[in-house]
Parts: structure tokens; C-alpha cells; sequence
């Protein structure tokens, strides 16, 4: 803000006249932008006009649409959750219904008819059940996992699940970190049954082709790659190990930088180095405080001809080679396996298979109902059913090799205690079989004290003294006995003092000729609400009163895990709705800085008006005087 000075003497009329209009620019520039200030409520229109709080408004302005999209994101997951919630009550409200006629049905009190009519109603909320296990929001399933088809369908043997095991997820907090806000239908509604793990480590040995990445390292964290001096004997090499992807690039690099008398190579395990005569003192070290050397097995020093590494101990990937499981041994592939689901079953044929990937293609077979997967423990596969309410069963086909993938639902280390759905085989004290050979010998059996298939085959195969032989068939599954006697008696087992073990082990069947195959005692069922009902339906359809009993007791069970998953959806939407008032909060804090660099201070913006336009008017009052022109201004 500028006003034009008295008119000086001597002061030419150019010079005057240049003072005028430079006044008057000014006044009426910062008039122009005052004006615009206040009528954008904003400090300044272009960065240049202030260049501090220009930046410092535009980290402002980059923080809220973060936090803006973080919000969105929350508005999302707080609806997502509030509808799953929702859903859950419905679901456990409905259950509740379930154990109500699930008591109902196994009360002595109970008719035949009066049970019989409650199976419509059993119907019903099997349908309502349903009903929600299919709702969406948004056109997203809420129990789908990441799939976008209804996640149930009821079918002949039961209600498959067809979603997955995802979850959706998005930045949920102010620290862009993000989380999952869904919850699969394997987890409420226990969607999958417990996995048939595989029993044994399939343990592959490593080859040259093996990624770092899938290696645990002896020491079970994995390989850190950097740099490793090897000393022989007076001599020191520096090898950089940065950047290696496999095993065969470590044993390059190695043998390259080394002297060619010692040479790296795939031991049994891992690496091993051998050196030529004279054996020397080989001294291998991490630099820098690095634990290359350590992690691949060779750090530590020796003087002979050969060194082997430790254990490398390779994670199963889809593509391991079949070859290189079971600690090279690789499997018998000739005969396959057999999965049967319910009344569904397919022979898994493995020949021509080459890697993992190409047996979990063979199990995953679209109408089967089951996930074949690599286990999370990176050692063994495992075998899930995705049908509610249908029975799981893996079995040997005439060979060996679901045994030696540990895939088998029934092995020689199965914990008798699993058996029969988790009651167990009962015993009694003293002999609890007898078995009858054809040459009319009784072989009485007691087992008390067996824990394992393997010690109930050992108790038979001990008692039979070579007339008979106990194993697992080969098959299907169950207990296999031969009788190798000859005679015209009739072979078979029968129970001692009623002992429940007959039926429990599975031989309360007839022999055909000398060899007799035990039922499946141990098939693997999905522990969910849509089993329960569904059993509960069988039961009451029946009447039959065991059935009844084992529904009532799932109920009570899934219940259980029902609203334990119910809690915890409501702690996960309670921490959403706090995270969501905290970004709210900040976004509002975040708001009130940015108005303090960018907004204007309109009382100060008024006076500063109107002291630019008292100015501009001193300005024209100064400018019609000075340029006031007589003669006596040509005259001087």
C-alpha cells in the first residue's frame, strides 16, 4: 500500500507521472487480490503468492484423501460387518431352535410320531439356515470367501460348500495398514471338515533347481543371503551370495570363486564340499555379521576330504517333483488311491504325475467335494471335505501309496481314541474277541491297554501265533484278518463278555472264505450346523435313537463355535466403529490446520480493504493535483 508524496520542486513531469502510476498500480493490485481473497475465502490463489503455506496445504490436502479413503473403506467394512452380525444372530437364534428339537427328539418322554412330526420343522429351519448362509450385501455373499457364487447348495448328500477359505481386505487404518473384514463360511458355519493330514513328512531332498525361498535352512527361519569367506589353508576367497535363486546359483558361484582342488556339490541333505589331496583346513564364516553360511549348513571348519551341510529341509510346493519325496524314495504310483465323499467316489490315478501340482489336480476333481492342499506347515498334504453332512473316507486301491503320502483316513497310528466320529473303542476287562479259525482253534483277544490301529493289529497277529495274520486292508479301509488254517469250521470274530469293541473296531461283519475286511471306523465328517441338521433329519426320519443322540451331542458343539465366531465378529465391528470415530477425529483435526495455513481471516482481510482503498483514493486526489498543469510548469 503506497500514497503518492508531495509534488517536489524541480522533479520532472515524467518522473511525477511514473510515481502516480506505480502508486496507483499497486493500490489497485492489492484491491484486485483482497477482493479475490474474500471472495475464495482463501490466503492465495496461486502457490507462488506464499510459497510456505502453499506446502504446507498440500501434505495437508494429501492426508485427507487418505484418511478420506480410509473412511470410505471403513463405511464399507462397518456395513460389510454390520450385516454379517446380523446374519450370525439369525443364524444362532436358529440353532437354538435346533437344539430345542434336538433335546425334544431324545427326551424318553418323546413318541415316535411326536418326533416324527417335528421333521418338518427340522426341514424348515435347515432351510432358513440356508437361506442365510447365502445372504449377501452389496452383490457380494457374505460367507463366500472370495468367490461370487452362492456359497451353499444343498445336494443329494448333503450341503456342499462351494466358496473358499478368503478372506476380502482393504486399508482399514490411518497407517495405511490393512486388515480382513469378512468371514468365510468355513469358519461360522464350519464349512470344511478337520483335514485328513497327511501322517508322515513327505520331506523331498533339494536339487540344483531348488528357490532359496523354499528352503527352512538348518536353522528353520529360512536362507539370508550375503557374503561368506571360505579360508583353505592359507588362502581366503570372498563370495557374494546376494541375488542367488536357487541352489544351483549358490554352487556356481561357490565353485567359481574357489580354488578348482575344492569343489561344492548336492550332498544327501544339503551342500557338501570335498577338496583334493592334500586335504587342507577349510574354514567357512559369515561377513558383516551376516548368517549365510549358517543358514545353508556350511558354517564351521574341517580337514578332511569330504564336508556335508546340514539338513537344508525344503518346503512341499505345488512344484515339487514326485521323485524327490519321501526322502527321495519318490512313491508308488501303480495302483492309486480312492476318496470317496458321501456317495461319491473317484480313483485317484497318479501315473503320469510329476509334481505335486499334478496329484492336487488329479484330488480336485469338481464333483468330488474336496480340497487337496498343501498343508500350512509346508511338510504334508491334507484332504478337506466341503460336503455337510456326508462322510469322508481315503483308502488304499491295491498299493501303497496313500499310506506313503499319509493320506490315508485310516493308518496303523491312527489313535484308537478318534475312532467312531471321537468315542473311541470300548473294552472290558479280560478278553474282549474271539476269533474261530477253520481248523476250529478260538483265539481270544484282549485289549485292554491298546492305544493305536498298529497295537490292535499287534495284539491280534501275538494271540494268532502265525494261524492268523491282522492288517490293514489293502483295499478300502479297516481291518483285514486271514485265517491261514485249513478245516472245514467257519472263520470269524466274535465278541467275549459283550465287549462293544467288536462293533467298534469295525468286525462285526462275516469273513468271506479265509479272509475277513473290517468296516471303516474312522471317516472324517464336517463338524458344521448343516450336518447336525442333517443328521437330526436322518434321526427323526428313522427313529432311530443313536443317531439321534450323536445329532443332538453336534449341536450342542457347533453351538458352541457359533457364538464363540459370534463374539468375536462383534469385538472385530466394535474396533472398526472406534477406528472409524478416530479417523473422523484426525480427518477433522487435519481440516482445522489446512484452514489455519489456506483459509482466510476475513476481519483482517475487511481492514485491509479498506485501508487499500483509502490509499487508492489518497492516490487520485495526490495524482489531480500534481497533474494539474499551468503555464508556469512549460515556464520553469
Amino acid at each position: 500500500m503506497s500514497v503518492t508524496s508531495v509534488n517536489p520542486p524541480r522533479v520532472s513531469f515524467t518522473l511525477r507521472t511514473f510515481n502516480l502510476q506505480e502508486g496507483l498500480r499497486r493500490n489497485s493490485l492489492g484491491l484486485f487480490r483482497v477482493q479475490n481473497q474474500l471472495a475464495s475465502g482463501l490466503r492465495f490463489q496461486r502457490p507462488s503468492e506464499d510459497v510456505l503455506r502453499a506446502a504446507a496445504t498440500v501434505k495437508f490436502d494429501q492426508r485427507l484423501d487418505q484418511l478420506g479413503q480410509v473412511g470410505r473403506n471403513l463405511e464399507r467394512v462397518n456395513g460389510v460387518l454390520t450385516e454379517v452380525e446380523s446374519a450370525l444372530q439369525s443364524a444362532v437364534d436358529l440353532f437354538r431352535q435346533a437344539q430345542t428339537l434336538a433335546l425334544q427328539s431324545v427326551d424318553d418322554g418323546t413318541t415316535a410320531d411326536e418326533r416324527k412330526a417335528l421333521l418338518p420343522v427340522v426341514n424348515s429351519v435347515l432351510d432358513q439356515l440356508l437361506s442365510i448362509g447365502n445372504r449377501r450385501y452389496l452383490n457380494n455373499y457374505l460367507f463366500a470367501g472370495q468367490q461370487v457364487q452362492p456359497p451353499f447348495v444343498l445336494g443329494d448328500d448333503g450341503v456342499v460348500y462351494t466358496g473358499d477359505a478368503g478372506r476380502l481386505e482393504t486399508i482399514i487404518d490411518t497407517d495405511m495398514s490393512t486388515g480382513t473384514y469378512t468371514i468365510p463360511g468355513t469358519e461360522f458355519f464350519a464349512a470344511t471338515s478337520s483335514q485328513v493330514v497327511g501322517a508322515v513328512d513327505l520331506d523331498p531332498v533339494v536339487e540344483r533347481r531348488t528357490r532359496l525361498s523354499d528352503l527352512r535352512g538348518t536353522t528353520g527361519t529360512g536362507v539370508e543371503l550375503g557374503r561368506v569367506q571360505i579360508e583353505v589353508g592359507s588362502d581366503a576367497y570372498v563370495v557374494d551370495l546376494t541375488g542367488a535363486a536357487t541352489l544351483g546359483d549358490v554352487i556356481d558361484r561357490l565353485n567359481a570363486a574357489l580354488s578348482p582342488t575344492l569343489r561344492v556339490d548336492l550332498g544327501a541333505r544339503g551342500l557338501a564340499m570335498t577338496q583334493g589331496p592334500p586335504p587342507l583346513r577349510v574354514s567357512v564364516t559369515d561377513l558383516n555379521g551376516g548368517r549365510t553360511a549358517r543358514d545353508l549348513g556350511l558354517a564351521g571348519s574341517f580337514s578332511g576330504v569330504l564336508f556335508a551341510g546340514g539338513d537344508l529341509d525344503p518346503r512341499l510346493t505345488r512344484l515339487t517333483p514326485l521323485r524327490t519325496l519321501r526322502g527321495g524314495n519318490g512313491l508308488d504310483t501303480s495302483a492309486g488311491f480312492v476318496i470317496r465323499n458321501g456317495t461319491k467316489s473317484a480313483t485317484i490315478d497318479l501315473s503320469g504325475a510329476t509334481t505335486v501340482e499334478d496329484l492336487l489336480n488329479r484330488v480336485n476333481l469338481p464333483d468330488l467335494g474336496v480340497w487337496g492342499r498343501i498343508a500350512a506347515d509346508g511338510r504334508r498334504l491334507e484332504i478337506v471335505s466341503r460336503v455337510s453332512g456326508a462322510e469322508l473316507r481315503i483308502e488304499e486301491h491295491g498299493g501303497t501309496v496313500a499310506t506313503q503320502l499319509g493320506l490315508r483316513s485310516l493308518y496303523a497310528g491312527t489313535p484308537l481314541a478318534e475312532l467312531n466320529g471321537g468315542r473311541g473303542v470300548r473294552t472290558v476287562a479280560g478278553p474282549d474277541l474271539r476269533i474261530t479259525t477253520a481248523d476250529g482253534s478260538t483265539l481270544d483277544v484282549d485289549l485292554d491297554g491298546v492305544r493305536t490301529m498298529q497295537d490292535v493289529i499287534d495284539r491280534l497277529n501275538a494271540a494268532g501265533g502265525g494261524r492268523i495274520t491282522a492288517g490293514l486292508a489293502s483295499f478300502g479301509n479297516g481291518l483285514q484278518i486271514t485265517d491261514h488254517t485249513a478245516g472245514g469250521g467257519t472263520f470269524g470274530v466274535t465278541a467275549l463278555q459283550a465287549s462293544p469293541a467288536l462293533g467298534d473296531l469295525g468286525l462285526d461283519v462275516a469273513a468271506t472264505g479265509a479272509l475277513l475286511v473290517g468296516r471303516d471306523v474312522n471317516p472324517y465328517t464336517v463338524d458344521s450346523p448343516f450336518t447336525a441338521l442333517l443328521e437330526l433329519r436322518r434321526g427323526l426320519a428313522t427313529d432311530a435313537r443313536t443317531d439321534l443322540s450323536r445329532a443332538a451331542e453336534r449341536v450342542e458343539r457347533v453351538l458352541r463355535n457359533m457364538q464363540r465366531v459370534q463374539g468375536e465378529v462383534a469385538s472385530q465391528a466394535r474396533l472398526m466403529a472406534e477406528r472409524t470415530d478416530r479417523v473422523a477425529a484426525e480427518a477433522n483435526a487435519i481440516e482445522v490446520l489446512r484452514s489455519e495455513a489456506r483459509d482466510l481471516d476475513l476481519a483482517e482481510a475487511a481492514v485491509r480493504f479498506q485501508q487499500l482503498q483509502t490509499a487508492l483514493q489518497a492516490n487520485l486526489g495526490a495524482a489531480s493535483k500534481t497533474l494539474n498543469l499551468s503555464l508556469l510548469d512549460y515556464l520553469r
